[in-house]
């Protein structure tokens, strides 16, 4: 059963989205205004919903060209993908999930857990070059690996943000998926994070079921989309 999401967590969580997005610290609130972060020099167009409001992110002229456009038609990536125009690529949907506690799981004996780099690498070449890029371990630096007598089987990473969230992703070996090593190893990575006082996300992509499925075992609650493409170069 889920923890309830404690409000000045959702706080916490608007501050490092404002300051990712380009706004004002305080510019999330519940009057659901749309919120507008005019960046010229940004490479990319994002539409983010964070507790029902909607923010955007990018070029002034896009931005505001977004500004009045349908919200499903922004998280879904199609309006996204018109403005940018011919040469946008990178198209990304995700759900964006947070946890401020989650409830501890004690497995029935010890797991072996490597914080290492070379064992996250060694699971990466183990992987589909998608699901690689798709959970990005080597962009975060703190890794909790779930080591099996032949070798990695899954791992959990995360990234801190402002020193406010962690940004968390799994990897698991194709051939171990199914046996709950992702949830264990997702769950050692969170509740180290939660340990040094910052709030977990995820930003699972919108197709990925067993990912949906993960977060939710784990207590993760849902609390937005997030929608971004990169922009052609001009």
């Amino acid at each position: 059963m889920p923890h309830s999401f404690h409000e000045g967590s959702r706080g916490i969580v608007r501050l490092a989205w404002a300051r990712r997005l380009g706004l004002p610290d305080l510019s999330f609130s519940d009057d659901g205004e749309r919120l507008l972060g005019c960046r010229d020099a940004a490479r990319e167009l994002v539409a983010v919903v964070l507790f029902g409001q909607l923010a955007l992110s990018g070029p002034t002229e896009l931005v505001e060209a977004a500004a009045d456009l349908d919200v499903d038609d922004l998280v879904e990536g199609g309006a996204l993908l018109r403005l940018a125009g011919p040469g946008a690529h990178g198209l990304r949907t995700a759900v964006l999930g947070f946890a401020d506690e989650l409830p501890l799981d004690q497995p029935d004996a010890e797991p072996q857990v490597s914080r290492g780099a070379p064992e996250a690498i060694e699971l990466e070449m183990r992987c589909p070059p998608d699901d690689v890029s798709s959970a990005g371990l080597t962009e975060r630096e703190h890794r909790f690996t779930v080591m099996l007598p032949d070798g990695p089987a899954a791992c959990a990473a995360y990234s801190e943000r402002d020193g406010l969230l962690a940004d968390l992703s799994v990897l698991v070996a194709p051939s171990l998926r199914r046996r709950g090593l992702g949830r264990l190893a997702a769950s050692v990575a969170a509740h180290e994070a939660l340990a040094d006082g910052l709030i977990v996300q995820v930003a699972v992509p919108s197709h990925a079921i067993a990912g949906l499925r993960l977060a939710d075992s784990l207590g993760i609650k849902p609390q937005g989309h997030l929608t971004s493409v990169t922009l052609p170069r001009r």
